[in-house]
Protein backbone atom coordinates (compact mmCIF):
# COMPACT_ATOMS: atom_id res chain seq x y z
CA UNK A 1 0.00 0.00 0.00
CA UNK A 2 2.92 2.38 0.41
CA UNK A 3 3.39 2.70 -3.34
CA UNK A 4 -0.25 3.59 -4.00
CA UNK A 5 -0.18 6.02 -1.10
CA UNK A 6 2.79 7.73 -2.68
CA UNK A 7 0.81 7.97 -5.91
CA UNK A 8 -1.58 10.14 -3.91
CA UNK A 9 1.37 12.13 -2.55
CA UNK A 10 2.66 13.12 -5.97
CA UNK A 11 -0.82 14.11 -7.06
CA UNK A 12 -1.25 16.87 -4.49
CA UNK A 13 -0.14 19.93 -6.42
CA UNK A 14 -3.25 20.41 -8.57
CA UNK A 15 -6.02 22.95 -8.29
CA UNK A 16 -9.08 20.87 -9.16
CA UNK A 17 -9.98 17.83 -7.10
CA UNK A 18 -10.60 14.54 -8.85
CA UNK A 19 -13.10 12.05 -7.47
CA UNK A 20 -11.42 8.97 -8.96
CA UNK A 21 -8.62 7.34 -7.00
CA UNK A 22 -5.16 7.80 -8.54
CA UNK A 23 -3.96 4.55 -10.12
CA UNK A 24 -0.84 3.44 -11.95
CA UNK A 25 -1.44 2.65 -15.60
CA UNK A 26 -1.29 -1.00 -16.61
CA UNK A 27 -1.63 -3.01 -19.80
CA UNK A 28 0.02 -2.85 -23.22
CA UNK A 29 -0.55 0.91 -23.66
CA UNK A 30 1.01 1.95 -20.36
CA UNK A 31 2.92 5.24 -20.64
CA UNK A 32 6.48 5.06 -19.31
CA UNK A 33 9.08 7.84 -19.29
CA UNK A 34 12.76 7.79 -18.37
CA UNK A 35 12.65 4.00 -18.38
CA UNK A 36 11.04 3.53 -14.96
CA UNK A 37 8.33 6.12 -14.34
CA UNK A 38 4.76 4.97 -15.02
CA UNK A 39 1.93 7.41 -15.72
CA UNK A 40 -0.65 7.85 -12.96
CA UNK A 41 -4.26 7.97 -14.12
CA UNK A 42 -6.85 10.11 -12.31
CA UNK A 43 -4.09 12.18 -10.76
CA UNK A 44 -4.91 15.62 -9.43
CA UNK A 45 -1.70 16.77 -11.04
CA UNK A 46 -1.70 17.70 -14.72
CA UNK A 47 0.84 14.93 -15.21
CA UNK A 48 2.14 12.45 -12.66
CA UNK A 49 4.55 9.52 -12.92
CA UNK A 50 5.93 7.12 -10.30
CA UNK A 51 8.35 4.20 -10.21
CA UNK A 52 6.17 1.21 -9.24
CA UNK A 53 9.21 -0.61 -7.83
CA UNK A 54 10.41 2.18 -5.57
CA UNK A 55 10.55 1.40 -1.85
CA UNK A 56 9.51 4.57 -0.05
CA UNK A 57 9.63 2.89 3.35
CA UNK A 58 13.36 3.50 3.58
CA UNK A 59 13.04 7.29 3.64
CA UNK A 60 12.96 8.95 7.02
CA UNK A 61 14.37 12.37 6.08
CA UNK A 62 13.71 15.04 3.46
CA UNK A 63 16.09 17.34 1.64
CA UNK A 64 14.58 20.35 -0.14
CA UNK A 65 16.62 21.79 -2.98
CA UNK A 66 16.36 25.45 -4.07
CA UNK A 67 13.51 26.25 -6.43
CA UNK A 68 14.80 26.20 -10.00
CA UNK A 69 14.24 29.61 -11.62
CA UNK A 70 16.90 29.83 -14.32
CA UNK A 71 14.85 28.76 -17.34
CA UNK A 72 11.38 30.18 -16.79
CA UNK A 73 9.22 30.75 -19.86
CA UNK A 74 7.25 33.98 -19.47
CA UNK A 75 3.93 34.35 -21.27
CA UNK A 76 3.40 38.07 -21.68
CA UNK A 77 0.03 39.52 -20.59
CA UNK A 78 -2.43 40.49 -23.28
CA UNK A 79 -2.22 44.04 -24.62
CA UNK A 80 -5.41 45.02 -22.79
CA UNK A 81 -3.65 44.43 -19.46
CA UNK A 82 -0.41 46.19 -20.33
CA UNK A 83 0.08 49.86 -19.60
CA UNK A 84 1.34 52.17 -22.31
CA UNK A 85 5.07 52.10 -22.87
CA UNK A 86 5.71 49.11 -20.63
CA UNK A 87 8.46 46.62 -21.32
CA UNK A 88 8.16 42.87 -21.47
CA UNK A 89 7.68 41.02 -18.19
CA UNK A 90 11.04 39.73 -16.92
CA UNK A 91 12.27 38.04 -13.76
CA UNK A 92 15.11 40.00 -12.23
CA UNK A 93 17.74 38.40 -10.03
CA UNK A 94 15.93 39.90 -7.04
CA UNK A 95 12.65 38.33 -8.22
CA UNK A 96 14.29 34.93 -8.53
CA UNK A 97 15.86 35.15 -5.09
CA UNK A 98 12.52 36.13 -3.54
CA UNK A 99 10.75 33.20 -5.22
CA UNK A 100 13.41 30.80 -3.92
CA UNK A 101 13.22 32.27 -0.41
CA UNK A 102 9.42 32.07 -0.29
CA UNK A 103 9.37 28.54 -1.66
CA UNK A 104 11.93 27.42 0.88
CA UNK A 105 10.12 29.16 3.74
CA UNK A 106 6.78 27.57 2.86
CA UNK A 107 8.27 24.11 2.52
CA UNK A 108 10.29 24.30 5.72
CA UNK A 109 7.41 25.70 7.75
CA UNK A 110 4.99 22.98 6.68
CA UNK A 111 7.33 20.00 6.43
CA UNK A 112 8.84 20.72 9.83
CA UNK A 113 5.38 19.89 11.24
CA UNK A 114 5.09 16.52 9.54
CA UNK A 115 5.48 13.30 11.45
CA UNK A 116 8.23 10.76 10.96
CA UNK A 117 10.56 12.77 8.72
CA UNK A 118 13.50 14.97 9.55
CA UNK A 119 14.51 17.96 7.41
CA UNK A 120 18.16 17.72 6.43
CA UNK A 121 20.64 19.56 4.20
CA UNK A 122 22.86 16.64 3.20
CA UNK A 123 22.35 13.50 1.15
CA UNK A 124 21.97 10.08 2.74
CA UNK A 125 20.64 6.61 2.06
CA UNK A 126 17.42 7.42 3.90
CA UNK A 127 16.91 10.92 2.47
CA UNK A 128 14.17 11.75 -0.03
CA UNK A 129 15.08 14.75 -2.17
CA UNK A 130 12.28 17.08 -3.28
CA UNK A 131 13.17 19.38 -6.16
CA UNK A 132 10.84 21.88 -7.82
CA UNK A 133 11.46 23.87 -10.98
CA UNK A 134 9.39 26.88 -12.01
CA UNK A 135 8.96 26.28 -15.73
CA UNK A 136 6.51 28.96 -16.83
CA UNK A 137 4.64 32.01 -15.56
CA UNK A 138 1.75 33.84 -17.22
CA UNK A 139 1.19 37.18 -15.47
CA UNK A 140 -2.23 38.78 -15.85
CA UNK A 141 -0.92 42.35 -15.99
CA UNK A 142 2.19 44.38 -16.63
CA UNK A 143 4.93 44.14 -14.04
CA UNK A 144 4.66 46.52 -11.11
CA UNK A 145 7.96 48.36 -11.49
CA UNK A 146 9.11 51.80 -12.68
CA UNK A 147 9.93 50.52 -16.16
CA UNK A 148 6.55 48.95 -16.88
CA UNK A 149 4.13 51.19 -15.00
CA UNK A 150 4.88 54.90 -15.39
CA UNK A 151 5.05 57.24 -12.43
CA UNK A 152 1.64 58.49 -11.32
CA UNK A 153 0.00 55.47 -12.92
CA UNK A 154 -3.56 54.60 -11.98
CA UNK A 155 -4.33 51.37 -10.18
CA UNK A 156 -4.23 48.18 -12.25
CA UNK A 157 -6.92 45.54 -11.77
CA UNK A 158 -6.87 41.93 -12.94
CA UNK A 159 -8.42 38.54 -12.26
CA UNK A 160 -5.71 37.33 -9.93
CA UNK A 161 -1.97 37.50 -10.46
CA UNK A 162 -1.84 34.84 -13.19
CA UNK A 163 -0.62 31.27 -13.54
CA UNK A 164 2.61 29.38 -12.95
CA UNK A 165 3.77 25.94 -14.01
CA UNK A 166 5.94 23.83 -11.76
CA UNK A 167 7.74 20.53 -12.32
CA UNK A 168 8.54 18.54 -9.17
CA UNK A 169 10.73 15.47 -8.78
CA UNK A 170 11.06 13.12 -5.80
CA UNK A 171 14.44 11.41 -5.88
CA UNK A 172 16.81 9.27 -3.88
CA UNK A 173 19.25 11.90 -2.63
CA UNK A 174 22.23 9.55 -2.65
CA UNK A 175 21.84 7.90 -6.05
CA UNK A 176 19.93 10.67 -7.82
CA UNK A 177 17.37 8.16 -9.10
CA UNK A 178 14.05 9.85 -9.82
CA UNK A 179 11.24 7.98 -8.06
CA UNK A 180 8.33 10.24 -8.98
CA UNK A 181 7.59 13.27 -11.13
CA UNK A 182 4.72 15.74 -11.38
CA UNK A 183 3.95 18.66 -13.64
CA UNK A 184 1.35 21.16 -12.53
CA UNK A 185 -0.22 24.45 -13.51
CA UNK A 186 -1.32 26.66 -10.61
CA UNK A 187 -3.55 29.72 -10.82
CA UNK A 188 -4.04 32.57 -8.43
CA UNK A 189 -7.28 34.17 -7.34
CA UNK A 190 -10.32 34.05 -9.62
CA UNK A 191 -11.58 37.34 -8.17
CA UNK A 192 -10.90 40.72 -9.71
CA UNK A 193 -8.78 43.01 -7.58
CA UNK A 194 -5.80 45.33 -7.45
CA UNK A 195 -2.74 43.94 -9.20
CA UNK A 196 0.55 45.09 -7.71
CA UNK A 197 3.75 43.59 -6.36
CA UNK A 198 2.25 43.13 -2.89
CA UNK A 199 -0.89 41.28 -4.02
CA UNK A 200 1.05 39.21 -6.55
CA UNK A 201 3.61 38.14 -3.96
CA UNK A 202 0.82 37.20 -1.55
CA UNK A 203 -0.74 34.92 -4.17
CA UNK A 204 2.58 33.22 -4.88
CA UNK A 205 3.13 32.61 -1.17
CA UNK A 206 -0.36 31.16 -0.79
CA UNK A 207 0.29 28.81 -3.69
CA UNK A 208 3.57 27.62 -2.19
CA UNK A 209 1.97 27.18 1.24
CA UNK A 210 -1.00 25.24 -0.14
CA UNK A 211 1.28 22.88 -2.02
CA UNK A 212 3.53 22.36 1.01
CA UNK A 213 0.55 21.63 3.29
CA UNK A 214 -0.72 18.93 0.96
CA UNK A 215 2.71 17.36 0.61
CA UNK A 216 3.07 17.30 4.40
CA UNK A 217 -0.29 15.60 4.84
CA UNK A 218 0.54 12.87 2.36
CA UNK A 219 4.04 12.33 3.78
CA UNK A 220 2.48 11.80 7.19
CA UNK A 221 0.10 9.26 5.69
CA UNK A 222 2.90 7.40 3.95
CA UNK A 223 5.09 7.25 7.04
CA UNK A 224 2.30 6.20 9.39
CA UNK A 225 1.34 3.11 7.39
CA UNK A 226 3.02 -0.18 8.19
Amino acid sequence: MKKLTFVSLIATAALVACQSKPMLQTGPDVEVIDGNLVRVDHSRADQAYVDPNANFEIYTAIMITPLGVDNVEIIQPSSSFRTAGNRNWELSNADKERLQEDFRAAMEKQLSKQEGYQLVDTVGNNVLEISAILTRIAPNASKDDYRSRPAGRSKVFSEGAGKMDVSVTFSDSETGEVLALTKNSRSGSTLWGINNRVTNLAEVRRAFTSWAIQIRAQLNQVHSQD
